[in-house]
């Protein structure tokens, strides 16, 4: 997954100063092997030299020398402060150069003094500025010094000071016109990395964006192979979230994605991919639905989903019991009153005292139905608070087991670690007391010892606490198993078949998952709670 990373104008323009270096110092270099191999294998060109050939021949030397180790000094790191003087100092050391070179062949009127107009246009190309015209300056000083110097040593009939002065205004016109040239030619390089900067920095802020987005977020080819993905993506899919295991498509994830892709109208259900993973609600689109190729694969956590629609569920349910309550109970207390009433009638034979008795224990178990619905409702604006599980779960202990007059044994295996979730505290122990209850009851049945195990652990990689309840019951029949957690459903005649369907609306409001396994012959409730820096909705 690749990072945007920033552009700057600065080195960027220092590095095209340096691809300008380079180039004309290579220019350098191969114009003074030129001008050392034409003086000394070159008979036509007899004006090389003519004046002075001592000091061309130890000038060339030289030149050739001072280019060499100006390009070997370009593979060493330079000095970013003083680079500019470092190019001025070469360029000007090449007019003098040059100009030497000009003098010791007859002055302006051989040519030679021309060569220096490529240092000058390479320092106003480097430079762009006044410093430009400097240059152009140094150029036409030292060849008029030149000139003036031959005419004074030599007897010459004509002075060639009117193209000494040609040369000067070419120098400063070609300066000027690079320098304008340049200008104008850096103000469009500037705004284009401006603008360069400005994309990038809108890239590197929606690539922070969609890495921080808890949607998670896919990027497949039409072929299903993964392109791209981010965090949340990664959290969602593998087991310890570690993003090199995100190598390619969870197999129901890709078969999902082939389903859409045969028909764009399906819609996914939740699936879950491992055992430490929430339930995830998968969409689809094109990113581009004219070519139908690159898919973006919208990845949910559906216990967010399905939080948000329990708290809208239970403002509902509570509107509802508040309205039918009231009608409800006013008809039941008549009905158990009358009964309680003929009851105490002497003239009762036995077969009516039991309908009677049948008549009190169906009043119980409706209002029984009518409490822990209205109790369910009650519990819908309680506020989630950071719990340490390990000493709530202590605490919890030793409050059940002094609420029964038997003897009650619960053993208590906590993880080493810290354990915090979120969730309310007086829900939380409503959770617990009905499958404690539960546990307890059925393991008295089975093995005729009231003995529960609670376990508490937490996930070494993802941070999920996880919290079970088990016990040595019979378990529930196979065919039983998926209906466990649907209201009013019971195995046992005096039942209401709430208990575990309160327990399941309790877990979801706080985005908690609560599920049934067979472990070891044991009954086993799995409550695996949301990370607790995850905000409960």
């Amino acid at each position: 997954m690749l990072t945007p990373r920033a552009v700057s104008i600065d080195d960027e323009r220092r590095q095209q100063n340096n691809q300008i270096f380079n180039i004309y110092g290579l220019y350098r270099l191969l114009l003074s092997l030129i001008l050392l191999v034409s003086y000394l294998f070159t008979s036509d060109l007899n004006f090389l030299g003519s004046i002075d050939p001592d000091l061309y021949f130890k000038t060339s030397i030289f030149y050739i020398s001072f280019n060499a180790l100006i390009i070997f000094r370009g593979f060493l790191p330079k000095l970013e402060k003083i680079e500019n003087l470092q190019y001025l100092a070469v360029t000007i050391i090449d007019i003098i150069l040059l100009i030497t070179i000009s003098y010791a062949c007859g002055g302006v009127a051989t040519g030679m003094a021309h060569l220096i107009i490529v240092p000058i246009s390479a320092g106003s190309m480097l430079f762009q500025n006044r410093m430009g015209t400097f240059l152009a300056a140094v150029g036409t000083l030292t060849a008029f010094y030149s000139e003036f110097y031959l005419n004074f040593t030599l007897d010459r009939v004509e002075d060639f000071y009117v193209q000494v002065g040609l040369l000067g205004l070419t120098l400063f016109a070609i300066s000027l016109i690079l320098q304008y040239l340049g200008g104008k030619i850096q103000k469009n390089e500037m705004l284009a990395l401006r603008q360069a900067e400005d994309l990038q920095s809108l890239e590197e802020m929606n690539y922070q964006i969609i890495q921080r987005m808890h949607t998670g977020i896919i990027v497949v080819n039409s072929n299903g192979d993964l392109l791209n993905s981010n965090n949340s993506a990664i959290k969602l899919l593998t087991q310890d979230g570690k993003e090199e295991q995100l190598l390619e498509l969870p197999e129901k994830l890709a078969n999902e994605l082939r389903l859409w892709q045969a028909d764009n109208n399906y819609i996914s259900d939740p699936v879950t991919f491992n055992d430490s993973s929430p339930e995830v609600q998968a969409s689809f689109s094109y990113l581009q639905p004219e070519k139908k190729s690159s898919v973006l694969i919208f990845l949910e956590n559906y216990s967010k989903l399905s939080s948000r629609a329990q708290q809208l569920k239970l403002i509902s349910l509570g509107r509802l019991t508040a309205s039918i309550a009231h009608e409800i109970r006013n008809p039941l207390g008549a009905i158990s009153h009358a009964g309680q009433l003929l009851e105490e009638s002497p003239a009762i034979t036995p077969a009516d005292k039991r309908l009677l008795e049948i008549i009190e224990t169906h009043s119980k178990r409706v209002n029984s139905i009518i409490n822990n619905i209205l109790g369910l409702s009650r519990n819908q604006d309680m506020a989630p608070e950071l719990i340490s599980l390990n000493d709530w779960l202590e605490n919890f202990v030793d409050k059940f087991t002094a609420s029964y007059i038997d003897k009650v044994h619960i053993e208590l295996k906590l993880d080493e670690e810290a354990i915090l979730i979120r969730f309310n505290s007086s829900q939380l122990e409503q959770v617990l007391t009905n499958l404690c209850e539960n546990g307890i009851r059925y393991s008295l049945e089975e093995t005729s010892q009231a003995k529960i195990y609670i376990r508490s652990t937490l996930h070494s990689n993802t941070q999920i606490p996880t919290l079970e309840i088990i016990d040595n019951g019979p378990g529930i029949k196979a065919d039983d198993v998926e209906n466990i957690f649907e209201p009013f459903f019971t195995t046992e005649s005096s039942g209401t078949g709430l208990g575990l369907f309160i327990c399941k609306e309790i877990c979801e409001a706080y985005q908690a998952q609560i599920s049934y396994h067979r472990i070891d012959d044991k009954t086993c409730f799995r409550i695996r709670f949301s990370h607790p820096e995850q905000s409960i909705l």
